[in-house]
Parts: structure tokens; C-alpha cells; sequence
């Protein structure tokens, strides 16, 4: 009976790791061929994509540095994430500072308007916002890209550091003010050095997606000098739709190798700052 019990455990584990490693393969395959393939020539990718390289050359990376404009997109990207993100993370916390810990009347009713804002699909509001921005003539500059990505990521960065907040303890704040501290001082002084895990998922969730963005670079950019690096990759398009893929998958790895470095570098604080304040201690 061991017998049986111990070979049923084997076979349960064995095939746990056959899945986790099947997982793994599907999931690293694409970037694997990817940077792969902004090693190979145009001729290798356009004969047979998906084979063997048999010769590999740094061509493509020398057209992305010296016939392109991708390091002019990334610089744009890193200005429009740099300022989207300091924005989202003390708009954010201080909201939420205000929210969860000073219980004015109303509070609960402008917490729920946040998180009204997960419903909203972004294309909806594409229309809305150009008539705004036309109006404010601020159409083709670096801020009608920052307002609408700060806004849009606002409720689920408020959720996470409401969810946070609630679960410092009032009298840290109480010993505070009575020994003098305001409220800008509480908060940036006590509350915002203890969100650090929380802070850090925030930038690292949100980086991801702001760095990525799309459709808010394409509707409001028009100029090269503004462009970002996601729509700056149709810059390899050439007439009747010829492309130069192989400086495309050189662009493409470049342009995500900033989101992998955060994403890695911060897993574990990330992870962290999901999981706190999921149990009360």
C-alpha cells in the first residue's frame, strides 16, 4: 500500500514539473526568438523565420543606433514615464493618506469614484480628450500623453494603498500630531517611508504599462521629435508595406529591456507589496 501511495506521489510531482516546464518553454520562447532574431540577417528572417541561425551579425543594431530615431522614442518614453509615474505614486498615496486615515465626511463616496474609473475602457475617452486638449492647445506635446496615462492608472494604484493604509496602526499617527507634526509632515515623515513595498509595486506595475502605451502616443503625437518608442517602431514600415525586421526585432529588444530590468529587479518587493496587509497581524 506505501508502495502504491509513494509511486501515486511520484507521478503527481513528475507530472507538476512536466507542466511548470512546459509553461516555462511557452513562456520564454517568444522572447528567446525574439532577441534571437534582431541577431540575423534580413535575407535568414525572410527565408525561414522559425529556423536554426546559422549566421549572426550586429547589422541591425548599427541601423537602430545610426539611420533611426529609437533612441530619441526612448528618450521620450523615460521623460513621459519618469513624470507619470512621480505623479501617479504621490497623487495616489496622498489620496489615499486622506481616505483611509483622516475619515472626513464623503471619504468612502470619493473612494468608490476612483474605483469607478477601472470600468472605463480608454478608447471611449480618446474622442472626449481631443476636443479637451484641441481646446487647450496642448495636442502634440509630452503632456497630453502624461495626464490621460496618470489619470487612467490613478484608481488601481489608489486601491492598492488604500488596502495598505488600513492597516497602520492610528495610534502612530496620533503620537505624531500630538508631538506637533502636521499633516504634510505625518505623511511624508512616517506614512510614506512605511509604503516603500507598496510604493515600488505601484511603480513597477505601472511602469509596465505606461512605458507601453499605445494608443494615447498615436492619437495626440504627430511630431518625430515626440514620438515614443511604441508607435516610433512603425518607423521601419517602408513603402507597400515592406518592412526591415530585423532592425524591428533590434528595436523591439531594446525598447523591453527597461520593462524586464524593473520587472525583475522588483519582483520580489512587488510581490511583497501585493501581499501586505492580506492577513492582519
Amino acid at each position: 500500500m506505501n508502495i502504491v501511495k509513494r509511486l501515486s506521489q511520484v507521478s503527481t510531482k513528475g507530472l507538476y514539473w512536466l507542466l511548470i516546464i512546459c509553461f516555462l518553454v511557452t513562456a520564454a520562447f517568444p522572447i528567446l526568438w525574439m532577441v534571437t532574431a534582431a541577431f540575423r540577417p534580413n535575407i535568414e528572417l525572410s527565408s525561414d523565420p522559425f529556423g536554426i541561425p546559422s549566421t549572426l551579425t550586429l547589422e541591425n543594431f548599427k541601423t537602430v543606433f545610426t539611420d533611426s530615431n529609437v533612441l530619441t522614442y526612448i528618450k521620450n518614453s523615460g521623460i513621459v514615464s519618469a513624470v507619470s509615474l512621480i505623479a501617479i505614486v504621490l497623487l495616489s498615496s496622498m489620496v489615499s493618506f486622506a481616505i483611509s486615515k483622516m475619515r472626513f465626511k464623503g471619504s468612502k463616496g470619493i473612494f468608490r469614484y476612483f474605483l469607478v474609473g477601472l470600468t472605463i475602457p480608454q478608447a471611449v475617452t480618446l474622442i472626449p480628450l481631443f476636443i479637451m486638449f484641441t481646446k487647450l492647445n496642448i495636442i502634440d506635446t509630452r503632456m497630453s500623453v502624461i495626464l490621460p496615462l496618470v489619470a487612467f492608472q490613478l484608481p488601481v494604484s489608489i486601491l492598492l494603498f488604500v488596502n495598505f493604509y488600513r492597516y497602520i496602526p492610528d495610534e502612530i499617527i496620533e503620537a505624531a500630531v500630538i508631538d506637533g507634526c502636521g499633516v504634510y509632515r505625518v505623511f511624508f515623515s512616517i506614512i510614506f517611508p512605511l509604503s516603500l513595498n507598496t510604493i515600488l509595486t505601484v511603480l513597477a506595475m505601472n511602469f509596465i504599462t505606461v512605458w507601453n502605451d499605445y494608443i494615447f502616443s498615436l492619437v495626440f503625437i504627430n511630431s518625430t521629435a515626440l514620438k515614443t518608442i511604441s508607435i516610433g517602431l512603425q518607423d521601419f514600415i517602408g513603402p507597400r508595406g515592406l518592412t526591415d525586421w530585423g532592425a524591428t526585432f533590434a528595436s523591439i529588444c531594446l525598447s523591453t529591456l527597461p520593462t524586464l530590468l524593473i520587472y525583475f529587479g522588483l519582483n520580489k518587493k512587488m510581490t511583497a507589496g501585493l501581499t501586505l496587509g492580506a492577513v492582519k497581524s
